[in-house]
This record gives C-alpha cells, sequence and structure tokens, in this order.
C-alpha cells in the first residue's frame, strides 16, 4: 500500500466506527440494545455456533437485520471485514456476500428457523 492508501484507510475505519456508535436507529421493543454496537455484539454472541464461516456470516446478518436493523447489518459486515484487514484476518468478499444474502433472508423470515432455511437455500 502507499502511503496515503495507509492514512486513507485508518479514517474509513474511524469513520464506519462513528456511524456505528452515532447512528440513530428506531428501537423495537424487543431490541436486545440501546446502541447499534451493543446491539450487534448482543445478537452475534446470541447467534448458535456454525461449523461454515459463511453460514454464520448469513444468520448473524440476517439476526442482527430483524433485531437491529438492515443499515447496522450492514455496518457489521463492513466493519468486521475491514477489522480482518487491519488485524491480519481474513478479510473476503464471500463473507460480505453471505452477509448480504443474510439480510435479504431477513426480509421475508421471522424465525431462526426460516432464517436458517433461507441461508441453507440460498447457499450457505
Amino acid at each position: 500500500m502507499t502511503m496515503t492508501r495507509l492514512w486513507q484507510a485508518p479514517n474509513l475505519l474511524l469513520g464506519a466506527v462513528a456511524l456505528l456508535t452515532l447512528s440513530a436507529c428506531a428501537t423495537a421493543p424487543d431490541r436486545p440494545a440501546v446502541s447499534s454496537y451493543g446491539c450487534m455484539v448482543s445478537v452475534r454472541d446470541s447467534t448458535p455456533p456454525q461449523d461454515y464461516d459463511k453460514r454464520m456470516h448469513c444468520l448473524t446478518a440476517g439476526r442482527i437485520a430483524q433485531r437491529c436493523s438492515a443499515f447496522e447489518a450492514d455496518l457489521a459486515g463492513i466493519g468486521k471485514e475491514l477489522s480482518d484487514v487491519f488485524n491480519h484476518g481474513d478479510p473476503s468478499w464471500a463473507d460480505w456476500r453471505a452477509d448480504r444474502a443474510g439480510i435479504r433472508c431477513a426480509k421475508h423470515r421471522g424465525e431462526l428457523k426460516e432464517l436458517e432455511q433461507c441461508c441453507t437455500d440460498a447457499g450457505y
């Protein structure tokens, strides 16, 4: 990476974090936390573990979309991949596609079992 790109990347990450913490989303009665970050972490931690990483992405993003908001699910997916870039993780376009599939599934499925089936039908 060039020096300019290295300088811009942390600023992009900082902007994403600011959006996560400052976004004002409507609070549903069953929302697990008031803050965006708290809601995302609560949903992530309550999602049953999966054997397949992409399936976990699909289910977690879908559940965040259902319990928090689709916007916050998008932010969580972007934040996870940015975190992988800066923390020597494994950033992956396929992870982002699985996140997007989960968000689409969340729009039409209410229960966890239905969301799981939708992720399965989507190939995750």
